[in-house]
């Protein structure tokens, strides 16, 4: 039985990035549950915080795209840029997604680029640092796409083995650079277009990924002096909210600046100290869409855990409604799901074996590929739950997920997701 579900007023909880008092704010806070303590330690953060001036923060900021700077320079400036490090608190990130916004779109401009695109929802892990898992939320994307219109973004790989821009390009997508009328007639006509984000004109040099690859090799080694994580038990570690991370800016930014303005947007988060500054942004850009966290570090809902104990919640989701936030704590098997060991949804370094399997998976082959199709199934009952395509029928949002997952699997079963997405690759190559 799932643990903990909770639906909030949308301008009650916009009341916790307001400058009332804690005790103005405990009403709110004490309807989070899960969520209550990490709440509890941003407004902490949050009150201590002496903010950068606007000025230097852009300073800051436009320096990632500075190509005189070197690995270390860009290091430092990322930890500078951290948000909850006593300089950058909810305001600041919020003006540099603006900021980040208005760059992106004054590059579209300048190529000459016209992306009012057909309505759509947008799907994005910002990239599970602690745990490497298979490219679940672009698998996710593909599946649903039958029943959901999805323009999925894309990076390469700085922490993982191979980012979701090389997965499409081994699966055969060779759209990856920006093609306008191409983008358009894939939405229309078979409801799922990827787009990587540099060439939509996302900072993102060679130097600034191993920067950023560089800030997070440091949070490791200073996580394993500190906690001394055994045989990748994210679980226990990350349950400490005093955990050394410096976050990546980027990992908040770019997953959530929407400058293709989908109609839903969802996107996981690999650490829960995150979401404060995500549903921030949600709040500040009025977006609607699924936050999602699995507790073993990963950016995605997951049907595996380091707990193999039956219905222990391993999930957390956050649902942004026009008007309430619903708030989701739930196992696997809260979803029709057996649960399954982490490392049997692990990423394969080998980018073809991880291809392979994906195409094993959306031809319906289950053999000893249950746990990673389930993980597939999982996040593809989310988007559909995002993209309000399950009726809401008794206010439960674990039903609505439990009905995703049928549908996920009859999508799969039915070969509706592969020949939708077989004629796809046939229509670009």
């Amino acid at each position: 039985m799932y643990k903990f579900i909770s639906k909030i007023n949308k301008r009650d909880l916009q009341l916790l990035y307001s400058s009332k008092s804690i005790n103005e704010k405990l009403n709110i806070l004490t309807q989070l549950g899960p969520l209550q303590p990490i709440f509890e330690k941003f407004l902490e953060i949050e009150s201590k915080t002496q903010p950068i001036e606007n000025d230097k923060l852009i300073e800051l900021f436009d320096s990632c795209s500075d190509s005189t700077k070197d690995v270390e320079e860009l290091t430092e400036t990322l930890r500078k840029l951290a948000p909850g490090n006593g300089q950058v608190g909810f305001h600041q990130v919020n003006f540099l997604v603006d900021r980040l916004r208005k760059q992106v779109w004054n590059y579209l401009q300048e190529k000459g680029y016209n992306l009012d695109l057909i309505p759509h929802d947008h799907a994005f892990g910002s990239g599970g640092d602690f745990i490497k898992t298979m490219h679940a939320t672009t698998s996710a994307s593909i599946v649903v796409a039958p029943l959901v219109t999805i323009c999925k973004t894309g990076t390469t790989n700085v922490t993982s083995h191979h980012g979701s821009s090389q997965a499409m390009i081994e699966i055969g997508y060779n759209q990856i650079p920006v093609n306008p009328s191409c983008l358009k007639d894939l939405l229309s006509q078979y409801q799922f277009a990827f787009v990587s984000l540099a060439d939509l004109g996302f900072p993102y040099s060679k130097t600034l990924k191993k920067a950023r690859k560089n800030l997070w090799g440091r949070n490791l080694l200073e996580i394993h002096q500190q906690y001394k994580p055994q045989e990748n038990n994210w679980q226990k570690v990350l349950q400490n909210l005093d955990i050394p991370v410096d976050i990546d800016i980027f990992k908040i930014l770019a997953p959530n600046a929407q400058v293709l303005k989908p109609v839903h947007h969802s996107t996981g988060v690999c650490h829960l100290g995150m979401i404060p500054y995500v549903l921030g942004i949600y709040l500040h850009l009025d977006s609607r869409g699924i936050i999602y966290h699995s507790y073993d570090g990963i950016d995605e809902i997951s049907n595996a855990s380091t707990d193999l104990l039956s219905d222990r919640p391993n999930n957390l989701i956050l649902k942004i409604d026009s008007t309430t936030i619903t708030i989701a704590e739930f196992s696997p098997e809260d979803i029709g799901l057996e649960r399954a060991s982490l490392e049997e949804i692990k990423e394969e370094k080998n980018l073809k074996e991880e291809i392979n399997t994906f195409w094993k998976i959306m031809s319906g082959d289950k053999q000893n590929l249950q746990a990673k199709r389930d993980f597939i199934v999982a996040n593809a009952a989310l988007l559909l739950v995002a993209g309000n395509q399950i009726p809401d029928l008794d206010g439960n949002i674990i039903s609505q997920l439990r009905i995703g997952v049928e549908i996920a699997e009859h999508l799969i079963d039915s070969g509706k997701s592969y020949e939708n997405f077989n004629r796809l690759l046939n229509r670009i190559i």
